[in-house]
């Protein structure tokens, strides 16, 4: 029998940002225990791209059950060979949207979750994901909490989810982000036109975050070209959780393969799925991220130390200007821009696949 959901990640054994081994076995036991816990027909399809000639492979580095069922867990092995096909291999090990396009082309369910390996469910979401609720047509997003990266030793998947809930550093949400330490939200986008990071400053923000919701309070953005301010979408940490029906991610392709660091990537997939009128749900039960060095934070965009780094090795990034530009194209074409051929994900390669 076909699996419900498929649980699309990528990763290679490289201790990228850190304790990697650690996070992800933290992740696969997390999942297991979820879809015995609430019978979940699911699968986990692990993309390694590019495994370090080195270091064992992830289904000798991480520790597996006897029995996953009803979680399958399929690992998909692009190898250094194929990976060196692609402009800036050298500096870049792992290409991380291409590396979920060939788990989303190959996955067997109905419906398919682009997720990372440090990430943890709650529970209330899988719940949500095991029920009768997904619907063909929409794309689900859930804010992610920020969790430090001292997990403790556990006993039991119960006292992860209770370490989660006790020690949230951010709330990454639809408007912003909220410091969970400082109690200070950054907003992402000015709700009105010439407010921008001024919002806070103006008596009764609050209600005008409300009010700035509404599309009509937005069509100065829209007129000036802003498009990505008038459609508002929720893509805040979305690469950590894109949910929608298989036939979905067929129709356009999946992400755009291009051969940049992977920033603002997924944010694009999201506005893809809009203008191919799939519509946006927000639910309500949230995801847990462990917290690691070497990727995005609010620090990091501060001190623009990822960018100065991708800027010394020569490695482009989609900056906010070109985000915008994509948007703003889509938008008045009133359909997704597919960059993908026919051969999106690989799906001319015969990979090697290693079943749990």
């Amino acid at each position: 029998m076909k699996p419900k959901l498929s649980i699309v990640a990528t990763s290679r054994n490289d201790n990228h940002g850190g304790n990697l081994l650690q996070r992800m076995q933290i992740f696969v036991d997390g999942l297991i225990a979820q879809c015995k816990r609430h019978d979940l027909n699911a699968e986990l399809i692990l993309v390694e791209w590019n495994p370090p000639a080195d270091k064992p492979k992830l289904y000798e580095a991480l520790r597996w059950p006897e029995d996953p069922t009803p979680c399958q867990v399929r690992i998909i092995e692009v190898p250094p060979e194929l990976h060196h096909r692609l402009r800036h291999s050298e500096e870049l090990p792992l290409f991380q949207m291409i590396a979920k396009n060939v788990g989303i082309f190959r996955a067997r369910g109905r419906f398919i979750l682009s997720t990372n390996i440090d990430i943890i469910f709650s529970d209330g979401l899988m719940g949500f994901l095991c029920s009768d609720s997904l619907r063909k047509g929409n794309f689900y997003r859930v804010n992610r909490h920020d969790v430090s990266e001292n997990v403790p030793q556990y006993n039991s998947f119960d006292d992860i989810l209770d370490f989660c809930k006790n020690n949230t550093i951010r709330i990454c949400h639809r408007d912003g982000i909220t410091d969970c330490r400082t109690k200070k939200t950054t907003l992402f986008f000015p709700h009105f036109p010439f407010v921008g990071k001024r919002l806070h400053l103006i008596p009764g923000w609050r209600i005008l975050i409300r009010l700035g919701k509404l599309k009509f309070f937005r069509l100065p953005f829209k007129f000036s070209g802003h498009y990505r301010q008038w459609l508002r979408l929720h893509t805040n940490a979305c690469g950590d959780f894109t949910l929608m029906a298989k036939d979905d991610w067929l129709r356009f392709r999946g992400a755009p393969e291009l051969e940049i660091f992977s920033l603002h990537l997924d944010s694009l997939v999201c506005y893809m799925a809009h203008c191919a009128n799939i519509k946006e749900i927000i639910l309500k039960h949230p995801i847990y991220h462990i917290e690691h060095s070497g990727g995005w934070t609010p620090e990091v965009e501060k001190d623009r130390s990822l960018y100065n780094r991708l800027e010394k090795v020569q490695v482009p990034v989609m900056l906010i200007d070109e985000l915008d530009s994509w948007i703003a194209d889509m938008y008045k074409r009133k359909r997704p821009v597919i960059n993908n051929d026919e051969n999106w994900g690989l799906a001319d390669e015969d990979l090697r696949e290693t079943f749990i």
